[in-house]
């Protein structure tokens, strides 16, 4: 997963792990799954009542993590993450708990360019430093640590930072995990999932219709939510 030419690195803000540019890394995309999904914003509570807001965020990480454990009990052990708000942070934390348990399981966390993460909440800042601590390599799609995401392409901004990113997750993979609902083809998830689909990956998409009808069946009991995606099963071969 690594070359000689590792020495040449970025360090974050955050953490001051090493940071490693993604022309130097290698990864088996064989066994290879990357996750993408819709921000925290994005998520419409169950029945729209925002006291359902807990429990959906919740139905959201299990299903998250019963797709991911699924994942990897069939070989597929690296997860990529590409480290946005949502979806992606809550992937990257549900990958750290797994390698508690299966220490085959890695996590590489993807970043589209190092200050990536100053709009976060200070919540999610927390959590990305925690995996920015844990991760077992830490990867950016962007060279210059100078350029950020902009409208318009110049020499500091880029507006295609988090395309590259999210086209570079899909060509390392073999399998996406998608939080998408199709009624926002414009997303940045959507782009994901359709490159994704015309590269021949495997894709497992859940939606928000699914999350509610998890938390029908469960009566929004975290312990029968837990059990039932624990025993998920995923219609795929095994890795290679």
């Amino acid at each position: 997963m690594q070359n000689s030419e590792m020495n040449n690195y970025f360090l974050t803000e955050l953490t001051g792990r090493p940071v490693y540019s993604s022309k130097v890394i290698h990864i088996k995309k064989e066994i290879a799954v990357c996750v993408t999904g819709h921000r925290e914003k994005s998520v419409i509570p169950y029945k729209n009542d925002p006291a359902n807001s807990e429990i959906t965020l919740f139905a959201v990480n299990a299903m998250l993590n019963g797709y991911l454990t699924a994942l990897v009990k069939k070989g597929y052990t690296t997860i990529l993450s590409g480290l946005a708000e949502g979806t992606d942070l809550w992937a990257a934390n549900t990958a750290l708990s797994i390698k508690r348990f299966a220490k085959e399981c890695h996590l590489i966390g993807v970043m589209p360019f190092l200050k990536h993460y100053h709009r976060f909440s200070r919540q999610n800042k927390n959590i990305l430093g925690n995996v920015e601590q844990y991760a077992d390599y830490l990867v950016t799609t962007c060279d210059d640590p100078n350029v950020v995401y902009g409208p318009r392409l110049t020499a500091f901004t880029d507006p295609q930072i988090y395309r590259t990113r999210n086209y570079y997750m899909v060509d390392n993979s073999s399998v996406a995990v998608a939080f998408y609902n199709p009624d926002n083809p414009r997303s940045g998830t959507g782009q994901t999932v359709r490159y994704a689909q015309k590269q021949g990956k495997y894709i497992l998409n859940f939606t928000l219709d699914d999350v509610y009808a998890l938390i029908e069946r469960t009566g929004g009991q975290r312990t029968a939510i837990c059990s039932e995606m624990m025993n998920l099963k995923i219609d795929l071969p095994k890795a290679e």
